[in-house]
């Protein structure tokens, strides 16, 4: 999805992922993590196609399901609820629209490692399951500058509290004197 590869050259459905991803999605939020909602159907970027994911995993689920026709069925769920929980976050994550879910720890944890994604186009590929990052040994190592950014975005807490976070992406000379500040 990051890259071109043999598939995204010859699979309409493979460019496509990858023109829709690493180009216009990865272009997007390069600079701008979050920004304004959207109307909804203009979140192409963003979302996860579930019946397209399960297509794109079929050959996988016939061959587990041959084996364990349970097997293949759970498989097939995992990638449904993957793809459900990922539109869900990862939508959040870019057109915050003060969901439930956007305060909790678990969420804030999610998105700090997305925003290391943006920054890092080439590790934590995992919005849902970043714990695979870590397994695969592409995982991304925060900077000073990142939790500068994470800091105005809300997504670290402070002595205590969270910030609020702005809605458009601003310059973050104050957030970072700030926690010049706090380092001494």
């Amino acid at each position: 999805m990051h890259k071109r590869n043999y598939l995204s050259s010859r699979v309409k459905p493979f460019k496509r992922m990858l023109e829709s991803h690493a180009v216009l999605h990865h272009g997007t939020y390069k600079i701008i993590f979050r920004d304004e909602p959207l109307p909804p159907g203009e979140d192409k970027g963003i979302r996860l196609n579930i019946m397209e994911g399960e297509l794109e995993m079929l050959p996988f689920i016939i061959l587990i399901g041959l084996f364990s026709p349970l097997g293949g069925a759970t498989f097939a769920l995992v990638v449904a609820v993957h793809h459900f929980l990922w539109n869900q976050i990862h939508l959040e994550m870019h057109k915050p629209e003060d969901r439930v879910f956007g305060k909790w720890p678990i969420y804030k944890l999610l998105a700090r490692h997305h925003l290391l994604h943006h920054r890092y186009p080439h590790r934590n590929f995992n919005v849902v399951f970043p714990f695979a990052d870590f397994i695969l040994g592409t995982n991304a190592k925060s900077k000073y500058s990142d939790h500068a950014e994470m800091y105005r975005l809300g997504l670290l807490k402070r002595g205590g509290e969270v910030q609020t976070p702005p809605v458009q992406s601003q310059k973050n000379e104050p957030v970072v004197a700030a926690v010049d500040a706090e380092k001494k």
